[in-house]
């Protein structure tokens, strides 16, 4: 009775450590596909710049007829 829970015992250890080992492998692996997912986005100009037009550039006129 007793080497049957020592050895009940080992197998359930043995297989805590297993999992405790596969999950210390896949999170990194996880993290960089993760990662490498996030890269692939495009990257969007974070300021933008808007000139006005000088006093010498004539503005185009329009005239608008509304009803004709």
């Amino acid at each position: 009775m007793k080497k049957d829970a020592i050895s009940t015992g080992l197998f359930i250890a043995i297989g805590f450590l297993c999992v405790a080992i596969v999950i210390a492998v896949l999170i990194p692996v996880v993290r960089d596909v993760i990662d490498d997912a996030d890269d692939n986005r495009p990257v969007v100009p974070a300021v933008s710049i808007t000139q006005p037009l000088t006093p010498a550039d004539p503005a185009p006129e329009v005239s608008l007829r509304l009803g004709a």
